[in-house]
C-alpha cells in the first residue's frame, strides 16, 4: 500500500530505482518489490528508507501527502514542475487509496453477511 507513495517520493527526488537500493544496501530488483507492494516493509528498512529520500517514517505511512523540500538550484520554474508532477502523483495516490477502501468495504460487507446468515 506505500510502495505507490515511496516511489512518488523517489521520483519528486530524482532517485533512480538502483541509486536507492545502493543506499539500502539491497539489490534493485528488491527494492523494486517494495515499490510494487511485493516486499513488507519492516520497521529497520522503513527507517533507512525514509532516511534516503529525506522524509519521516511517518511521512511513508500516513495516508496524508508526504511534504518534500523541493528546493532546486535550477531555478523557480524547476520546483513548479516538481510540485505539478507531485499534485498528479497524489491524486493518482489517493485514487487508488479510495478505490481500495471501496474494495475492502465491499469485502468486510460480504463477510459479514455471511456470518450473520450462519447464525
Amino acid at each position: 500500500m506505500f510502495g505507490e507513495k515511496i516511489k512518488l517520493i523517489r521520483e519528486m527526488r530524482g532517485f533512480s530505482q538502483e541509486n536507492v537500493a545502493a543506499k539500502l544496501g539491497i539489490a534493485q530488483t528488491a527494492y523494486s518489490r517494495i515499490e510494487t507492494n511485493q516486499t513488507r516493509l519492516d520497521s529497520t528498512m522503513l527507517v533507512k528508507l525514509a532516511d534516503v529520500l529525506g522524509v519521516s517514517p511517518m511521512d511513508i505511512l500516513s495516508n496524508q501527502p508526504a511534504i518534500i523540500n523541493l528546493q532546486s538550484n535550477k531555478g523557480t520554474q524547476q520546483s513548479f514542475g516538481y510540485v505539478e508532477t507531485y499534485m498528479s502523483g497524489q491524486k493518482e495516490l489517493y485514487e487508488k487509496m479510495l478505490a481500495s477502501k471501496d474494495e475492502e468495504i465491499a469485502r468486510l460487507s460480504k463477510l459479514i453477511e455471511k456470518l450473520v446468515a450462519k447464525k
